[in-house]
């Protein structure tokens, strides 16, 4: 990935790229979603209001990223009652592991379609004095990274058994080098399609400094789902995370969004969830306020 023509190139989609066109981001005709870790704690404090909150936004689809205490036909009719159908749900790969069946039963009673490992199982603990993103990257090895994909495959046939899709969030480590392989080649080569999907983080591809356009023509034909995330800094160093990794409302940070719309097309989109998270640049609601105006302007939502 040392030049983009070189990067698109590798992948065979040069030409297919090139030709896309350069006015309009061209809608992927999916309904308006979200993450809804971005509203943790506003759910925390008001679980129905927040819904309906979201709902009247214009958002129609959640990712979930917990349950609120709730069983799952109550979280289902908490989603019902504010017009919003959960497509996904997250759980860390660690869980998955331990847990396998009960976290499929449990999304598959939400109603949910995708069964997604929102991050990697280290075989070592976390430096807690580093941020997140770096500590995890520390804390894996090449070796873990491949056994995290034997994982994963485990669990992808487990899910098409009982009805689900199976799925892997990046962050940015997974774009990182290690012992001159980057993990996501690694997932994609050690794993089915059949039994494991992509859900491509746009944000934190930009944050490990790669152009988002040529890492969607890379891996095209695994992405189904999608978190749209825009950052603040313009820092980008292939192989390297960012230092400020502050998420703003989608349209005001580094990330070219009508280019990877139209790169996007190229790949079997499912659903796409804006997610904000922490640092912040605006509270969330007003941040998810923002970011569907902007994604309605570009014409996507």
């Amino acid at each position: 990935m040392a030049t983009r023509r070189q990067f698109i190139a590798k992948t065979g989609l040069l030409a297919a790229v090139g030709l896309l066109p350069a006015a309009r981001a061209r809608p992927l005709r999916q309904p308006p979603g979200l993450q809804l870790w971005t509203v943790k704690e506003e759910l925390a404090r008001d679980f129905h209001g927040t819904l309906r909150a979201l709902g009247r936004m214009g958002y129609r689809r959640v990712e979930a990223a917990g349950w609120h205490g709730r069983t799952a036909s109550q979280f289902r009719a908490g989603l019902r009652n504010a017009g919003l159908d959960c497509v996904a749900a997250h759980h860390n790969l660690a869980d998955l592991i331990k847990d396998t069946d009960g976290r499929l039963a449990f999304t598959r009673d939400v109603g949910a379609k995708y069964v997604v490992a929102s991050s990697p199982a280290p075989s070592r603990a976390l430096d807690p004095n580093k941020p997140w993103s770096h500590a995890v990257a520390e804390a894996m090895t090449l070796a873990d990274w491949r056994s995290n994909a034997e994982a994963m495959e485990r669990i992808g046939r487990r899910a098409r058994a009982m009805g689900l899709r199976f799925g892997y969030h990046n962050h940015s480590a997974e774009f990182l080098n290690y012992d001159g392989r980057l993990p996501m080649d690694e997932i994609v080569r050690l794993t089915d399609p059949a039994n494991v999907v992509l859900e491509l983080d746009i944000g934190w591809v930009a944050g490990a400094g790669y152009d988002p356009v040529e890492t969607i023509a890379r891996y095209a034909p695994r992405i189904h789902l999608l978190h749209i995330k825009d950052l603040v800094t313009k820092e980008r160093v292939p192989g390297r995370i960012v230092s400020d990794e502050t998420t703003t409302p989608i349209g005001q940070g580094n990330v070219e969004w009508p280019a990877v719309f139209r790169a996007l097309r190229q790949a079997p989109v499912h659903s796409w969830f804006v997610e904000i998270e922490a640092p912040f640049a605006k509270p969330p609601l007003q941040s998810l306020t923002e970011s569907l105006a902007y994604l309605r302007r570009i014409s996507v939502a």
